[in-house]
């Protein structure tokens, strides 16, 4: 494997590689330093993310990393307790037994040659890493391309694929589903990518049932990781795709991925769809100012009739420098997404009956993974949370956490950086019941280079007044998504 001598990438590279295997383990209130605040006790901090990525010789991409949970539980006295588990999808079972790559993903192949990818009889490369959520008593951890895989929700055993009854059965369904707290639902999204592109919105309620249906169907070939809704409307940006047709075939006869085969239309204006949820109209395209493409939302909302969107918004987008992959036999680079200008974090206006929507920046950062209030998902909210760049200029892999004022546009964004060359997760707001922007911001910060992680709790109202509380950990691999979860 090419060496890396910067002491940055390898940090980053001990970050991402970390491999702890099963935990279970407590942190006495003695080693913490600072106090855990009493409001979080009783509950945790639920993460997911690739805990496995080195192996057999290759290096996996993250995004095809098998899905390692945690839960971070805070006890009563002070303390914590940390359990941290595999979902044993097929894959990883098949991959855990061979010692090697037996499954091709998203960004990996199994063997070098393509003769050695193709006629796998292995199926689908679901490693249920992205997203981690509580519905109807389980956790379901997410993955891009297949239905969620269900856990129990204490022991975070994994109990399998959760279909709701075979509605995501053979669904290429998104990681990041919605919580309309309002209506008692969850959102999902599955996607048939082609020429054009077929979304298919489900909302289940409580107990799991299947309780509405909308099919929308895209004018062009499109990416999607998330999306956004209100009350009326399901929202996502155009995302345009090209698909390079002779690398696809390639990808097709193992000779490359699929993530080779796809790439933004540099061409394509940018717009937003917004697509009727309560009824069967036709889709809306409102144009937006300049091109756009978005992998992230922080939320959206109704006001007078208008739509206002918050999210991650590139100008422009590149596949293929994710974390820094270089291919299965290089150290991640973690100076390969700052070839690209960062996401930044938009405001998007779409007055009533509007085909062209209006936005403005929010913050001078590089901004992704905003968080706002759990229960506020289509709904107007106080307050945003971000991982980003001290520098401006940049955004991955991030070093800072960042806190936005939706109440008051005008003022300045707090921010703390933890320093040290430490990299910090998704930051995972905890509201106060009280006031609806106040709470608690905890996020997970990795130092490779000293071979720890800090879980550390932030005022969610004083973010640049530093810890209240700092966990000391092992080294964990890097999370994607988590959520806040109170058992009972």
């Amino acid at each position: 494997m090419t060496a890396l001598s910067d002491a940055r990438a390898l940090a980053w590279n001990a970050v991402m590689s970390a491999s702890p295997g099963p935990l279970d383990l407590v942190v006495e209130s003695s080693r913490v330093e600072g106090a855990v605040p009493h409001a979080l006790r009783g509950g945790r901090l639920l993460s997911n993310g690739p805990g496995w990525t080195h192996i057999g010789g290759r290096l996996a991409h993250p995004f095809d990393g098998h899905g390692y949970v945690r839960a971070f539980e805070f006890q009563a006295d002070g303390s914590l307790r940390l359990r941290a588990r595999f979902v044993q999808t097929p894959a990883y079972r098949s991959e855990a037994s061979a010692q090697r790559i037996t499954h091709r993903g998203l960004g990996t192949n199994v063997g070098d040659h393509f003769w050695q990818n193709l006629f796998l009889r292995t199926g689908p490369r679901n490693v249920a890493n992205t997203t981690i959520v509580r519905w109807n008593g389980r956790l379901l951890a997410g993955w891009e391309g297949g239905a969620p895989y269900a856990l129990d929700a204490d022991s975070l055993e994994t109990r399998g694929e959760e279909t709701f009854g075979g509605a995501l059965s053979g669904q290429a369904t998104l990681a990041h589903v919605k919580h309309d707290a309002a209506r008692g639902r969850l959102v999902s999204c599955s996607v048939a990518m082609g020429p054009t592109t077929t979304l298919t919105f489900r909302e289940f309620d409580a107990a799991g049932r299947l309780v509405h249906t909308r099919v929308a169907k895209m004018p062009s070939t499109m990416f999607a990781h998330d999306f956004a809704l209100t009350p009326q409307w399901y929202v996502l940006a155009s995302n345009p795709l090209t698909l390079r047709w002779g690398t696809l075939a390639k990808s097709m006869l193992g000779g490359a991925t699929l993530l080779d085969a796809i790439a933004s239309d540099a061409r394509a204006p940018g717009a937003v769809y917004l697509v009727p949820r309560t009824e069967e109209a036709p889709l809306r395209t409102v144009s937006l100012p300049g091109r756009a493409f978005v992998v992230h939302y922080g939320n959206a909302f109704e006001r007078d009739g208008a739509v206002h969107l918050d999210a991650c918004l590139f100008h422009d987008f590149t596949f293929g420098a994710e974390f820094g992959f270089q291919g299965p036999h290089a150290p991640l680079d973690p100076r390969l997404p700052d070839g690209r200008a960062p996401q930044r974090l938009f405001r998007i206006e779409v007055p009533a009956g509007a085909t062209i929507g209006r936005w403005r920046q929010l913050a001078p950062h590089g901004v992704d993974f905003p968080r706002v209030h759990p229960d506020h998902e289509g709904q107007p909210t106080p307050v945003l949370f971000g991982a980003t760049r001290a520098d401006p200029r940049f955004s991955d892999p991030f070093d800072t956490v960042l806190r936005v004022d939706l109440a008051d546009l005008e003022r300045p964004a707090q921010v703390w950086t933890p320093g040290g060359g430490a990299f910090v997760g998704e930051p995972v707001f905890v509201p106060s019941p009280e006031r609806d922007a106040d709470g608690h911001v905890l996020v997970v910060v990795s130092d490779g280079a000293a071979g720890r992680s800090t879980l550390v709790v932030l005022d969610a109202a004083r973010l640049d007044a530093g810890p209240l509380a700092q966990v000391p950990l092992p080294l964990l691999p890097y999370a994607f998504h988590g959520a806040w979860d109170r058992p009972g």
